[in-house]
């Protein structure tokens, strides 16, 4: 169904769809290896502040979960190796995902669950890790939320035998009692690979330039691809894409589970691990450590992928929030932290996201109890805001519990009252985020930044293709949107993709229905946009205008 075409985008827009358009993520490892480290609460409003929207966890810890409800950030949580032979029984599994999954979702944006940690090297781990994860999956779909939330496993790049030059990449044929079932099981469930890449450890065999994204040309050229390398990350990126396409795995997406740098060590000591003698920790300081993590995040960011798979987006996780002082191993190990213990920033280092315009108010998860009550009960009464989605059986009102109907609240309180710092104090109980609280059918508004306050109900890119067809039949169907425009021959069927005619179904029944939030909804699959972008041709309802979420020229 894919199809060429091109895009004439209103610049506003472009910003005002960045979370929805092709872009690579930046996310960070959250690890609680340390007795000194911030509540949860506090490290949630910590995130915010710093427009971290992709956090990875190493467990499920229920705080952390509960903590990260309605702020709209994307989570990982993981299973230790310790935990992966109880995670041989599927009964186990399940009342894992009952108790430590369901309670916190789609309130806490659970996107991912990675078993285990870089098993190949931990031969007690190794064996246990896909039978866990085929117990997580069938867990997840006896509750619905199969292709929802993706299961993987991170792997060290030492799973390579052979990374240079990139188009050699190839995997250890020692591990493959583990990569066999574990690439059968990515494909099966359209899951990404995981791996932990650490360039800082490639310093003895390459410049520090080089590694630190620096290069102001090439540093070599692959001489069976041609490809020109400019930096480290890239080469051992694409070393991980030519191992998986030499094993028939072309197709499966990855993601960085783990880069970064240390911001000290022990005082240009080699240092005393056996695969990393190469190494001298003289490297880890506060100056490298900005610059490869500042470079890192506008190479990701810049949609310029890698030199072999130049269209992809890049996810990475930067390893990691805070010094942890419990891990084990050289002084680097506990000197990757972005933040101090106490919460002051190691450097400063700019997340992107707050640059599309877009912002909402939510409650603070450190606000006590009376607090929130009192206002609460002020914006849903002589504050005005419209809470009639927070009422028994309405979409918002689960999970019902005070900081949710807080959030959703406040945020409507701030739309309302022009987005300023004052509409979201509350008396110090809001908070202002970069990312959408928006969970299920449970949509924060968002003020509409066309000059006539107009709006348009498009899917998103983020749905799978089977809601987005459901959705579609339905619209089309039951809901009655006016469809004859989007079939063969008609001005709206081409682009002939799933995305488009969704949009034009879903614009053309909130157009409708009102324009509210609720028409809108499908099931999650939509979202309001509002600006406008124009296509040769293409008009949406009786706007004669048309919102386009996909950035480049192909949509599928």
């Amino acid at each position: 169904m894919a199809s060429t075409f091109k895009l004439v985008f209103a610049v506003p827009l472009l910003l005002q769809l960045l979370d929805f358009c092709r872009g690579g993520k930046v996310g960070v490892d959250y690890g609680t290896d340390a007795n000194n480290l911030p509540s949860p609460d506090q490290v949630s409003d910590l995130v915010q502040k710093h427009n971290i929207q992709y956090l990875r966890i190493y467990d499920s810890d229920p705080k952390v979960l509960k903590s990260l409800s309605n702020t709209g950030i994307e989570l990982m949580v993981g299973v230790h190796n310790d935990d992966l032979s109880k995670f041989q029984s599927q009964s186990y599994v399940d009342s894992w995902v009952k108790n430590s999954i369901l309670p916190y979702y789609p309130a806490t944006k659970i996107t991912d669950i990675s078993v285990g940690v870089e098993v190949t090297d931990n031969p007690d781990a190794a064996n246990l890790a896909v039978p866990a994860m085929r117990n997580v999956v069938s867990a997840l779909k006896k509750v619905g939320l199969q292709g929802r939330i993706k299961v993987s496993t991170p792997l060290s790049f030492g799973v390579l035998s052979k990374s240079y030059p990139p188009s050699d990449g190839a995997f250890d044929g020692s591990h493959d009692n583990v990569l066999g079932p574990l690439l059968d099981f990515l494909e099966e469930n359209q899951s990404p690979f995981m791996v932990n890449l650490y360039p800082f450890y490639a310093i003895g065999d390459s410049s520090l330039d080089a590694v630190l994204f620096k290069s102001p040309s090439s540093i070599f050229v692959d001489p069976n691809t041609g490809f020109s390398y400019k930096n480290i990350f890239d080469a051992q990126l694409d070393a991980v894409h030519f191992a998986l396409a030499k094993r028939k795995s072309r197709r499966i997406p990855i993601i960085v589970t783990e880069t970064g740098w240390p911001t000290k060590g022990s005082g240009g000591h080699r240092l005393a691990m056996a695969s990393l003698d190469n190494v001298d920790d003289s490297y880890a300081s506060i100056d490298n450590a900005k610059t490869y993590n500042t470079n890192l995040i506008r190479h990701v960011t810049d949609d310029s992928g890698t030199p072999a798979r130049p269209d992809e987006e890049l996810v990475v996780y930067i390893f990691s929030l805070f010094n942890e002082n419990l891990k084990q191993g050289p002084e680097t190990e506990r000197n990757f932290g972005l933040f101090y213990p106490d919460m002051r920033s190691v450097y400063n280092l700019v997340f992107p996201g707050k640059g599309t315009g877009r912002s909402w108010c939510v409650a603070s998860s450190q606000a006590s109890n009376s607090a929130l009550q009192n206002a609460l009960d002020w914006a849903c009464g002589p504050g005005k805001a419209d809470c009639s989605a927070l009422q028994p059986d309405q979409q918002c009102f689960e999970p019902n519990n005070l900081v949710s109907h807080a959030s959703f609240a406040f945020n409507n309180y701030y739309q309302k009252n022009g987005l300023t710092d004052q509409a979201c104090s509350f008396g110090g109980t809001g908070i202002v985020v970069y990312n959408d609280p928006s969970y299920g059918n449970c949509i924060y508004n968002v003020k509409s930044r066309d000059p006539k306050g107009r709006t348009w109900c498009v899917a998103s890119s983020q749905a799978s293709r089977s809601n987005l067809q459901n959705a579609l039949d339905w619209a089309c169907g039951p809901g009655k949107a006016d469809c004859s425009e989007i079939q063969p021959n008609q001005k709206c069927f081409q682009p002939d993709t799933l995305l488009a005619h969704a949009s034009f179904a879903f614009n053309n029944y909130y157009q409708k229905n009102g324009a509210t939030d609720a028409s809108c909804s499908f099931r999650g699959n939509a979202f309001k946009a509002m600006l406008i972008a124009s296509i040769t041709k293409r008009t949406y309802h009786k706007n004669k205008v048309v919102v386009v979420i996909i950035v480049g020229d192909r949509m599928s």
